[in-house]
C-alpha cells in the first residue's frame, strides 16, 4: 500500500515537472522567435512600406510558421496557458488568413497529441483533473447531448482552455476523425477573434488606429463571441426555454462573467482545497449553501467556488426594482425575500428548487457586516434548513470585508479566501434537533475579518474611508458624530486621533481599541448604557418617507412622519402621498432594521417597503439600527 502511495506521489511530481518545463519552453519560443519579428513588422507598418514588409516576411523562412504551430500545440498540452498567448502575436506577425491557418494547424497537432496521451496511454494528472471539473459537471447535467455538441459550445466559451476541452473529449468514446474535425472547426471563432485583436494591436502601435478604435474592436469581438456562445448554449445545451428562469439557464454563465469583471477589480480569491472541499466536489444531490456575509462580492465568490453547481440565490426583494438587475435575476431563478418578514412564497420557491434537484445559496444574517464580524442569524434559519432536507454546506468567507464592504470598497485587489467549514448530509440532518442545528450553523459561520487582516499587507491609502459613519462615537470626549475620516486616520473635533496600519490595526491608544470590531464593541457598550438610563422611548426622529415601487422608481411615493424605537419595538406614524400611515412592530416580529450608511433605514409593512430618511442627521441611521439590534440582543439574553 505504501509502495503504491509513493509511486503515485512520484508520478504527480514527474507530471508537474514535465508541464512546467513545457510551459517554460512555450515562453522561451515566443520570446526568442517573435521578439525581433514583431519589432520589424511594426517598423515596416509604421512606414507604410508594404513591399519591405512582404520581403521581410519571406526572409523569415519556415521557422516562424513552424513556431506558431508548435507553440499552439504545446499550449494545449500544458492546459493552463491561454491560447491567446500565441494567437495574438500570430495576428501581429502574419497575414490574417495565414495566421488563422497556422493557429488551427497548431490546435490540430495539440489535439492529436492529447488524444494519443489520453485515449491510448491513459495519461492524467492533477492539473488536468482541476481544469476538467467544470466540464465534467456540465456534461453530467447535459446527458442528452453528444460530446461533439458540448465541445462546440466549450470552444466558444472564453473561460475554458482548449487543452482542457480536448483532454475531456479524448477520454470519451469518440472516434479520432470526429474528434479532430470538431477541434479544427470549433476553435475557428475563438482563433479569428484573437487574430483580429493581434492585427488591430499592430495597427494601433503603428499609429494607424486610434485607442477608441482598438477598444471598439475588442469590445465588439467579445460581444459577438458571447452572442454565439449564448445562442449555441441556449439551443443545444441549456434546454432552450425550458430552463429559462432557473439558475441552469445560459444566462447564469453570462451574468457570472459580467459580474466577475466588477468583482475581480477589487478582490482575488482562492479556495482552501482540503478534505471538506474534496467531499463537496464529490457530493451528489442539491445543496443548501450557507455563508457569512461580509460583502456584496460574496455571491460571486461562492458561485466561483462551487461552480458549476449553479445555486439559486435567496436575496432582498428590493433589488428587483432595478430593470437591469430584474432582467438578469428573473432569468437566473432569483428567490425574492422580504427581509425580516415572514415570506411563505420564498419558502415555497425554495422547496420547488429542492424538488427539481437545484441547489440554493443563502446568507442567514440577511445583511452585510458593519465591523467585519458575523451578525446574528435570522430567526427560523435552523427550522427552514431542517424543512428543506438538503445537503447543507457551511462556508466561511475571509477578506471580503476589506475588499468591498457595506462601508467602503478597496482601491486595490484584496486577497479573499473561501473555506468549506462543514457539510451536513440529509441523513445526519434528520438526527439533529433544531436548537442544536442553530448552534452548529452559528459556530461555523462565526467570523472576525480583523483576524484574517493580520495575514495580509494592505497598502490602501484610504483605509478609514466612511468609517466615521460607523464609528461615530468618540471615547475621549464622549460626543457623537464628531469623528472625521481622512486617508488612514480617524480624528475627533476634540483632537482624539487613531491611525490604521497595513493590517487594519489601530495605533496604540488609552481605550484598548485595536481593530474596527473593538471600536464598534466600545460604541455598543456606550449605547447599552444609554438604553439602560432611558425611559420606555429610546429614540424618536422626524423622517422623510419613501414607499418603494418594485416596478418603476418613478412610481415611488413620498411623505413625512415620525419613527420611534421603544423597549417594545419600532413604530412609524405619518403621511405618504397624502394618506395617513401608521404601524408598529414588536421585537418578536421585526428582527432588525436594515439600513444604508449615511442615508436611510427601512422595513416592510403590508408587503410594501418603506425607507426612512432622518431629517436632522443622516449619519444617525447607524445609531438607530444599532439600538434596535441591542434591544434584540437584550431580549434574547432574557
Amino acid at each position: 500500500m505504501e509502495e503504491n502511495t509513493n509511486s503515485t506521489k512520484r508520478s504527480k511530481i514527474v507530471s508537474k515537472i514535465v508541464l512546467i518545463a513545457m510551459a517554460l519552453l512555450v515562453v522561451a519560443l515566443i520570446f526568442f522567435l517573435f521578439r525581433n519579428v514583431i519589432l520589424e513588422i511594426l517598423k515596416y507598418t509604421k512606414a507604410n512600406d508594404e513591399e519591405g514588409l512582404k520581403e521581410f516576411m519571406r526572409s523569415t523562412g519556415w521557422i516562424g510558421y513552424i513556431a506558431v504551430v508548435i507553440i499552439e500545440a504545446l499550449e494545449m498540452v500544458v492546459v493552463f496557458i491561454p491560447a491567446e498567448f500565441i494567437q495574438i502575436p500570430a495576428g501581429l506577425s502574419f497575414n490574417f488568413f495565414l495566421a488563422i491557418l497556422l493557429c488551427d494547424l497548431g490546435v490540430c497537432l495539440g489535439a492529436s497529441i492529447i488524444y494519443f496521451l489520453v485515449h491510448h496511454l491513459k495519461v492524467n494528472n492533477e492539473f488536468i483533473e482541476k481544469s476538467q471539473r467544470k466540464i465534467k459537471t456540465l456534461a453530467t447535467k447535459r446527458k442528452g447531448q453528444s460530446t461533439q455538441i458540448l465541445m462546440y459550445f466549450l470552444f466558444v466559451t472564453p473561460i475554458i482552455p482548449f487543452g482542457a476541452i480536448c483532454y475531456f473529449a479524448s477520454s470519451k468514446k469518440i472516434s479520432y476523425r470526429r474528434y479532430i474535425l470538431t477541434c479544427a472547426t470549433g476553435v475557428i471563432p475563438s482563433i479569428v477573434t484573437s487574430i483580429i485583436m493581434g492585427t488591430s494591436l499592430k495597427y494601433f502601435l503603428a499609429e494607424n488606429l486610434s485607442v477608441w478604435g482598438l477598444v471598439g474592436i475588442i469590445v465588439g469581438l467579445g460581444v459577438l463571441l458571447f452572442i454565439g456562445m449564448f445562442f449555441l448554449g441556449r439551443k443545444f445545451l441549456f434546454g432552450g426555454k425550458k430552463l429559462k428562469g432557473t439558475p441552469h439557464s445560459v444566462w447564469s454563465v453570462i451574468a457570472g462573467f459580467l459580474f466577475g469583471f466588477y468583482v475581480n477589480a477589487n478582490s482575488r480569491w482562492k479556495v482552501v482545497a482540503d478534505s471538506n472541499y474534496n467531499k463537496l466536489c464529490n457530493l451528489s444531490g442539491p445543496k443548501l449553501y450557507l455563508a457569512n456575509h461580509l460583502s456584496p462580492n460574496d455571491t460571486y465568490h461562492i458561485y466561483r467556488a462551487v461552480d458549476p453547481s449553479r445555486p439559486a440565490l435567496v436575496g432582498n426583494k428590493y433589488f428587483m426594482r432595478f430593470r437591469f438587475v430584474r432582467f438578469f435575476m428573473s432569468r437566473l431563478g432569483f428567490v425574492t425575500k422580504m427581509l425580516y418578514n415572514p415570506d411563505i412564497e420564498a419558502v415555497k420557491k425554495m422547496i420547488k428548487y429542492r424538488n427539481d434537484e437545484t441547489s440554493i445559496m443563502m446568507f442567514p444574517e440577511a445583511r452585510l457586516s458593519l465591523d467585519g464580524t458575523t451578525n446574528p442569524l435570522t430567526n427560523g434559519t435552523a427550522a427552514l434548513v431542517k424543512k428543506l432536507k438538503m445537503n447543507v454546506v457551511l462556508i466561511e468567507i475571509s477578506g471580503n470585508y476589506f475588499a468591498r464592504s457595506k462601508v467602503r470598497k478597496s482601491k486595490r485587489r484584496v486577497p479573499v479566501t473561501i473555506k468549506i467549514k462543514k457539510i451536513i448530509e440529509p441523513s445526519e440532518l434528520e438526527t439533529i434537533e433544531v436548537n442544536a442545528l442553530e448552534q452548529i450553523i452559528k459556530e461555523n459561520l462565526s467570523h472576525d475579518d480583523s483576524e484574517y487582516a493580520l495575514t495580509v499587507n494592505y497598502r490602501n491609502k484610504n483605509k478609514a474611508e466612511n468609517l466615521d459613519k460607523v464609528l461615530y462615537y468618540c471615547p475621549h470626549c464622549h460626543k457623537e458624530f464628531e469623528m472625521k475620516a481622512s486617508g488612514n486616520s480617524l480624528e475627533c473635533s476634540c483632537g482624539f486621533k487613531l491611525e490604521l496600519d497595513n493590517h487594519y490595526q489601530f495605533s496604540e491608544n488609552d481605550y484598548g481599541i485595536k481593530t474596527i470590531h473593538d471600536y464598534y464593541e466600545l460604541i455598543k457598550d456606550h449605547e447599552r448604557e444609554e438604553i439602560k438610563n432611558s425611559g420606555d422611548e429610546i429614540i424618536s426622529q422626524e423622517v422623510l418617507v419613501k414607499k418603494i415601487s418594485f416596478v418603476d422608481k418613478k412610481l415611488d411615493l413620498y411623505g413625512t412622519g415620525v419613527t420611534k424605537i421603544t423597549k417594545e419595538g419600532f413604530s412609524f406614524s405619518g403621511e405618504v402621498s397624502g394618506n395617513k400611515v401608521s404601524f408598529s412592530y414588536t421585537l418578536d416580529y421585526l428582527q432588525a432594521l436594515p439600513f444604508s450608511i449615511n442615508e436611510e433605514y427601512e422595513c416592510y409593512y403590508n408587503n410594501e417597503l418603506y425607507y426612512f430618511y432622518p431629517k436632522d442627521n443622516r449619519a444617525s441611521c447607524t445609531k438607530v439600527a444599532l439600538i434596535y439590534d441591542l434591544l434584540q440582543e437584550e431580549k434574547h439574553e432574557n
